[in-house]
């Protein structure tokens, strides 16, 4: 498949869509156009760095309020929350720091029972740096978000949203990223229990479609030609063992979780670089081949910071505007 990126993403629907919203400044509720335009983030661990330095751009580029939902699974529905919560611009900045610590990431503490990545760290700087700005008050007032988990018995993806307190807004994070075996146990909510979004919806564009979303933009963080890799075998072994104990299922969905992604991976350059005329329309921005493949659990900030800065400029360039605290915007108005 062609890599997307070297095409004129600016002239495809979805980028128009944007620009014509950022342009018209209707907002949610009371938009000028008959569209339901989605945000679906793609998460993975710390490669979340790299959707959260494309978030931070549209942050940049006033496209926050350009949305009518935003849809994220694992660390995609945290940088959803960023956006929506307006503190996308500290994304790249929180992986790179505090998220790059062993307060959050320690795999030694596997050897005794506790998850190698820890989650409450992850929220408790949260509420403690950003206060209100990440609850669902805050990002109820530009879309609703939509946070994908995995149901551990019914083996399938679940979608969050209506969040009323900050509570249920936590759960359902927790729920998101709850990666198998380095997360620690599934996460409970209401008497069932769910584990990480991406291990049956890694990029939940399905979950946007089924919200009945017209333009979809798809922000993904592995770069052209990269497959959705596996581990070393014994993590491999040791992950499968895992959820074998919790559900025989999902440890068939996990050792088939590579393909399935292909297939989803092609769907989505096909309809960026292909796009018909009737809707929905899909618009997948993803690092150019040869970008280096952000770890899971990566730890070094100037790669965390060389990544983020990279996706950023390059969703500034391929929907072809500027950010609106531009010198030469500025001077044009």
């Amino acid at each position: 498949m062609a890599d997307s990126t070297t095409m004129r993403l600016d002239e495809h629907p979805v980028a128009e869509i944007l620009r014509a919203r950022r342009d018209d400044g209707s907002p949610l509720g009371a938009r000028r156009d008959p569209h339901t335009v989605a945000l679906v983030i793609e998460g993975g661990g710390m490669r979340g760095v790299v959707s959260a330095g494309m978030v931070a751009a549209l942050g940049r580029l006033d496209l926050a309020g350009a949305f009518d939902l935003v849809v994220g699974s694992s660390a995609g529905a945290l940088n959803g929350a960023g956006l929506l919560g307006g503190v996308a611009a500290d994304g790249p900045g929180v992986y790179a720091g505090p998220l790059a610590s062993r307060e959050f990431i320690n795999p030694a503490r596997l050897l005794i029972g506790r998850p190698a990545v820890d989650l409450s760290y992850l929220l408790d700087y949260a509420a403690a740096n950003f206060g209100h700005d990440a609850g669902p008050g805050a990002i109820d007032r530009l879309a609703p978000l939509i946070c994908v988990a995995v149901d551990v018995e019914r083996a399938e993806p679940v979608a969050f949203s209506n969040f009323t307190t900050q509570q249920q807004l936590w759960n359902a994070m927790m729920a998101t990223m709850r990666m198998p075996l380095f997360g620690g146990r599934p996460v409970e909510i209401d008497g069932r229990r769910y584990i990480d979004g991406a291990l049956a919806a890694p990029v939940p564009l399905a979950t946007a479609l089924e919200a009945g979303a017209t333009h979809v933009l798809v922000l993904q963080t592995r770069p052209y030609g990269e497959p959705r890799t596996t581990n070393s075998r014994l993590a491999e072994r040791l992950i499968e063992r895992h959820l074998r104990g919790i559900n025989p299922v999902l440890e068939r969905m996990w050792r088939e979780r590579a393909g399935v992604y292909e297939v989803l991976m092609d769907d989505i350059a096909r309809r960026s670089t292909e796009p018909g005329p009737q809707a929905p329309h899909v618009l997948g921005l993803r690092p150019p081949a040869g970008t280096p493949v952000i770890g899971q659990l990566e730890r070094r900030p100037p790669v965390l910071d060389a990544a983020a800065t990279a996706a950023g400029a390059l969703v500034e360039a391929a929907l072809g505007l500027s950010p609106v605290d531009d010198p030469s915007l500025r001077a044009a108005g």
